[in-house]
């Protein structure tokens, strides 16, 4: 991971559905400074997907999440004390 990747983390998430459009909303939850606490997290905007938006998203986060538990717990990089 580069170190100038500026990273968010998120806090939570909200999903709704609008069943006429066929769409999934997502909102999340994230942190933007190191003293947020999650109760403070802010909103992102309100994400419509497809289904098939949906589907792949739902594929990729799969796949990542059968990444990193395959890949198991390393160091960091950088120096060992």
């Amino acid at each position: 991971m580069s170190d100038d990747l500026v990273l968010n983390p998120v806090a939570g998430w909200d999903v709704r559905t609008v069943e006429a459009m066929q769409l999934v909303l997502l909102e999340l939850g994230f942190i933007s400074t190191p003293f947020q606490r999650a109760t403070e997290a802010q909103k992102s905007p309100i994400y419509a997907l497809t289904l098939p938006q949906t589907k792949a998203l739902i594929d990729v986060l799969q796949r990542s999440v059968d990444a990193v538990e395959r890949a198991g717990i390393t160091s960091p990089p950088g120096p060992r004390h």
